[in-house]
């Protein structure tokens, strides 16, 4: 046996080395993964190119200092063993991110802080996400020149049509997000041109002009023309919302991608919304997505300055006319006596009548901010930067049954 010779300089090196593991100087760290372990694709994708506004931030956690990417969902918790450490966070998941990283300070001693870094996500892969499937995230941690710690997490990875609208966050607060429904408006996508083409052929309007003539009516009339060539597909309310995946900490909907909602002929009122606000995009008229509890139907302005909104009950596309007045309050030229016999015609207007009951009906609420009464001005939403879900789908456009009359 050797002889038991310690030194005073050896004696505080071992006193030194426990003061530093009793103080956690290796990198003790706690994933942030996701909302509630679950990554949203529509979300990640609506969200690439903007930066939100800081009370709009849904990442904030009330205990911690946030470092890196302000609007990051994937990050590390972790409490500073001593002041300005040097710090080193990786992040990487070959199936849907390149590995990112942060490298920073921790300031403050005893501090804890949540460390973002800037992802690069593999947007195509997650826009051709169309299921909830497990993925694998590591988080690699390095705090001064000690070694680094990982660990591996396994997240939900939701279906791109699963568009999150409210988030529970660490301090109980409830953020919304119900911006992301914009990104389900693509007045890009390939299939509104088809629709329109298909609306000009059945002959309600002979061009789509916008606002150009000033006129309400003719507003109108070009909205109708949308709504005819819709029910002409026979395009019906169809209540399908359920996701594969849930969670109680974000309320989410499944959402149906406009060649989806055309080719099955069905649309939720979310999908409904979506689609016919696409369609007004492109012909320059301006929508909003509006949404009371359990619900959303559309909003469109009637002048170019968006002063006047007109409400429309996307839900009654497709539904059987009842015995209501043929004409829309304020605007009696928009048809003529032939185009008021259509039924298409009776359902557009007991849409735009229930639309409007509802905006009268809860004004105040939508003015208040309150987080179940929400109107999503699209225009607003793309100069936030919030983009479309690109189209990237093998699905062809079917063309519309013929006229058996």
């Amino acid at each position: 046996m050797l002889p038991c010779r310690i030194t005073f300089r050896s004696r505080v090196l071992a006193a030194a080395l426990l003061v530093l593991a009793a103080r956690g100087v290796h990198a003790d760290f706690t994933p942030i993964a996701g909302w509630d372990r679950q990554l949203f694709p529509s979300y990640l994708v609506a969200t690439a190119t903007i930066r939100l506004p800081e009370e709009d931030q849904v990442n904030e956690d009330a205990d911690a200092e946030v470092l890196g990417d302000s609007q990051g969902v994937l990050g590390v918790k972790i409490t500073s063993p001593s002041d300005d450490l040097a710090v080193k966070v990786t992040i990487s998941g070959d199936a849907i991110l390149e590995p990112s990283t942060f490298s920073g300070t921790l300031s403050a001693e005893d501090t804890t802080y949540a460390i973002f870094p800037r992802i690069k996500y593999k947007y195509a892969v997650l826009a051709k996400n169309k299921q909830s499937i497990p993925v694998s995230v590591t988080f690699r941690v390095e705090l001064g020149d000690e070694e680094p710690e990982e660990h591996t997490e396994t997240l939900t990875l939701r279906s791109v049509n699963d568009c999150p609208f409210t988030i529970v966050q660490d301090d109980g607060e409830a953020a919304d997000v119900s911006f992301v429904f914009a990104a389900y408006v693509n007045e890009q996508h390939p299939f509104v041109d088809k629709v329109l083409r298909e609306a000009l052929d059945d002959g309600v309007v002979d061009s789509f002009t916008g606002y150009q003539s000033g006129d309400p009516a003719e507003v109108y009339r070009q909205v109708y023309a949308l709504w005819d060539a819709l029910s002409e597909r026979d395009v019906r309310y169809s209540n399908i919302t359920t996701s594969a995946a849930e969670t109680d900490e974000v309320c989410s909907q499944h959402v149906r991608l406009i060649d989806e909602s055309i080719n099955n002929a069905q649309a939720n009122c979310v999908d409904g919304s979506v689609l016919f606000a696409s369609l007004l995009r492109k012909i320059d008229i301006e929508p909003v997505l509006v949404f009371v509890p359990g619900h959303c139907y559309l909003a469109f302005a009637l002048d170019a300055e968006g002063e006047q909104l007109v409400g429309l009950e996307t839900t009654l596309i497709g539904s059987e006319p009842g015995d209501g007045p043929r004409h829309i309050e304020g605007a009696p030229d928009v048809v003529d006596d032939s185009w008021r016999k259509k039924s298409s015609w009776a359902t557009f207007c007991a849409a735009v009548a229930a639309g409007n009951e509802d905006l009268e009906k809860n004004k105040d609420k939508f003015n208040k901010s309150d987080p179940e009464y929400q109107t999503v001005p699209v225009a607003a939403a793309r100069k936030l930067g919030i983009l479309p879900i690109a189209f990237d789908s093998t699905e062809k456009f079917e063309a519309i049954a013929p006229d058996d009359e």
